[in-house]
């Protein structure tokens, strides 16, 4: 299995969160994984701006010129992707959410409405599964974990891929790296 880590922890970053990424990574290659983790403040990656060239003018193709093509490669090359970050006011970073805008040209423009909601067409073949990984926050509560799981799952539905896991940093990392690797 293939694993694309996106560490979605913001600046300033939180090294509690950046070292237990590094051990989930050692972690899923001592697995047999291979493992490539993109830390997304690093990347010159700019909010998406809604003209939608990537389906109308350069199909497939962020029209801003940014790090996007880097991201792109990296998830569609990954058999999962962990959408990684620390809570902030009860939900996935902004980096990381403002990261996975720029995953809009792997989609097609076109509407299928046959299943009883509206998706979009995938562009490619083949997606990965995603899985969550979030660090909670000292007022954390259910309501915040479900909250983070609907959505991410609606994301992933809507990327015509799948949810196969919502872990939260609490857990060994060995047993989020068997979680993903199992899934």
């Amino acid at each position: 299995m293939n694993a694309l880590l996106l560490n979605g922890n913001p600046n300033p970053p939180d090294p509690r969160f950046d070292a237990y990424l590094q051990d989930l990574s050692r972690a899923l290659t001592e697995q047999g994984h291979g493992v490539n983790t993109l830390e997304l403040r690093s990347m010159d990656l700019r909010q998406c701006s809604g003209c939608f060239d990537c389906w109308l003018k350069t199909p497939g193709d962020c029209a801003t010129r940014d790090q996007h093509g880097q991201l792109l490669r990296a998830y569609l090359a990954a058999d999962v992707a962990v959408l990684a970050s620390p809570l902030v006011l009860g939900f996935s970073s902004g980096l990381l959410k403002r990261s996975i805008e720029k995953l809009l040209p792997i989609l097609l423009p076109y509407v299928d409405a046959s299943s009883g909601e509206c998706r979009h067409f995938p562009r490619y073949s083949k997606v990965p599964r995603l899985a969550v990984l979030y660090q909670e926050e000292s007022d954390t509560a259910d309501e915040d974990r479900a909250v983070t799981r609907e959505i991410w799952s609606r994301m992933a539905r809507n990327a015509n891929s799948s949810l196969i896991a919502c872990l939260s940093t609490a857990m060994a990392t060995r047993e989020v790296a068997h979680a993903i690797a199992r899934a």
